[in-house]
């Protein structure tokens, strides 16, 4: 099974490396290392909705979302001014519910409850490797532990289209756990 095709491949790389742009600025002395930060944090987020959603017999694609792209460029330059986060959505997995097969064209059935769970693949990816870097000393895994941490808690957002929405649609006491769990984890653990 092929992981990316060339074009989602392309537009993950690009994805990646704004992102780093935009988490590093204007410290870009720190840029590589933020580039291995958000593959961690934000590519295999990605990955972990694809695998779900595969599962479920979904075809699902990495696209590239240019308005997230320009929020977030014009974001940075705010935060650097000292107005506010950076919101940071430069793609996203676009699921479609069917999959073409060996013998033809198959729909799935997406509920609440396989919505649900793709959404939550990706924050779940996200959760752990916050855990995970955790146990770690030095500060390369602590800036792991924190960035997958915030990008758990941002996606926990109850408000579409990010993926607490449909967790919180789904089951919101699987919401309120992860919300719990996530904000153990970056905030006082």
């Amino acid at each position: 099974m092929k992981l990316f095709t060339g074009n989602e491949l392309r537009d993950l790389i690009i994805a990646i490396l704004v992102l780093a742009g935009i988490f590093s600025f204007p410290e870009l002395d720190i840029f590589l290392i933020t580039v291995v930060i958000v593959f961690f944090s934000y590519a295999l987020h990605e990955l972990g909705h694809k695998f779900v959603a595969k599962k479920f017999g979904c075809i699902a694609t990495f696209k590239l979302w240019m308005p997230g792209i320009l929020i977030g460029i014009v974001s940075m330059f705010f935060r650097t001014l000292g107005l506010g986060l950076v919101f940071v959505a430069p793609g996203f997995v676009e699921i479609m519910p069917y999959s073409f097969g060996r013998w033809g064209f198959k729909v799935a059935r997406l509920g609440k409850k396989e919505l649900g769970l793709i959404a939550l693949a990706g924050v779940g990816v996200n959760i752990f490797f916050a855990i995970f870097f955790k146990m770690f000393p030095g500060e390369i895994f602590k800036q792991l532990s924190y960035y997958n941490g915030l990008l758990a808690l941002f996606n926990l957002i109850p408000v579409p289209p990010l993926d607490g929405s449909k967790v919180f649609l789904w089951e919101m006491w699987i919401w309120l756990f992860f919300i719990f769990i996530t904000f153990l984890t970056v905030f006082i653990f």
